[in-house]
């Protein structure tokens, strides 16, 4: 018989604005944790407290990390504020969930992985596209030989989006709308393939129009793999899109293809035989997959999945990415050999 007794972990959410709200839903509907919320508006903290029923609420990010009642930080601020947060959750003993990107770069990722080690605390990123149900079926298909070995993916991203507060901000930033947005689908590229990255070639339009960010907003990157395949997406924050970011992508194999809606509603696999295949709708996100898969790795002090290790290579792509755009040339990322 369990022990009705035993301790919840406390996770409180640092930063509460509409990441930290989808955050947690997720962890409020697994229900196996205590919520605990902090800002350095104090009152948008009480705010979140009780919409969520946590168990406190704090005014800043040194008053959360110093309370015995928080066994893990869960950063939904800045990109800029993710280091030193992570530097002060980890020096007070704190795990750590980190919204992607988990820095602004591979050097500021460096120092954070440093750290965590120490401190021998659990690190892990908020990377929810690695635990997508589409993601979890593709891979299955691959393993298994459904369509032989993959030859190309072509992932497409498109759709006009209204970039404010912080967002505009280059030093918040750290880069444009592939850092902050577009390294999600350089996940489902790396992910997928399989093989190691090693080389990366980018552009961007130079043909006049008006940004919708004081950054780049739209790129093509192809990447190429260790074992021949081939990556490439396209993604924008600028491109117009009818149907509101529903749009197709493909695995071409050498003995079939899987063509699906690029967010995840579904599938078709045209190989050994063609099907049809809905991943799942009620985690279309992989929100709550990532959150359990969390909470998992703090209850039996495992690795998670989506390391600093692999964050740090999904970040070394954007920023060969960013390198190509200057040099006009394949760059190498930075696997930190």
């Amino acid at each position: 018989m369990q022990d009705s007794a035993v301790k919840r972990l406390g996770l409180c959410l640092l930063g509460c604005g509409a990441i930290a709200r989808r955050h947690a839903r997720a962890l409020r509907a697994m229900g196996r944790v205590e919520l605990l919320f902090a800002s350095r508006d104090a009152a948008r903290a009480e705010s979140f407290r009780r919409e969520f029923r946590g168990i406190a609420a704090f005014g800043s990010a040194e008053e959360a990390c110093a309370s015995p009642n928080v066994d893990a930080i869960v950063d939904c601020t800045p990109h800029a504020w993710h280091l030193p947060n992570a530097v002060l959750a980890a020096a007070h003993g704190k795990h750590l969930l980190i919204e992607k990107p988990v820095t602004r770069s591979v050097a500021e990722l460096d120092v954070l992985r440093s750290a965590v080690v120490s401190a021998g605390v659990i690190a892990m990123v908020a990377e929810n596209y690695l635990f997508k149900p589409v993601v979890t079926v593709m891979r299955e298909l691959v393993e298994r030989g459904e369509i032989g070995r993959p030859v190309l993916l072509e992932i497409n991203r498109t759709n006009r989006s209204v970039v404010r507060g912080w967002r505009t901000d280059a030093d918040l930033m750290g880069g444009g709308a592939l850092l902050e947005g577009g390294v999600h689908w350089i996940n489902y590229l790396t992910s997928l393939a399989g093989s190691e990255v090693q080389q990366v070639l980018a552009v961007k339009p130079t043909v006049p129009y008006q940004p919708v960010a004081p950054h780049e907003d739209t790129l093509e990157v192809l990447v190429k793999f260790a074992d021949g395949s081939v990556g490439k997406l396209l993604h924008s924050w600028y491109l117009k899109n009818r149907l509101k970011g529903v749009q197709l992508s493909k695995l071409y194999g050498t003995e079939g293809n899987i063509v699906f809606e690029s967010n995840g509603i579904a599938l078709v696999v045209t190989g050994k035989r063609t099907r049809v295949r809905f991943p799942g709708l009620r985690d279309l996100m992989g929100y709550r997959a990532m959150m359990s898969h969390f909470v998992d790795c703090l209850e039996r002090k495992t690795e998670p999945a989506m390391s600093l290790d692999v964050a740090r290579r999904d970040l070394a792509v954007v920023e060969a990415a960013y390198r190509s755009i200057e040099s006009g040339r394949f760059e190498g990322p930075d696997l930190g050999r």
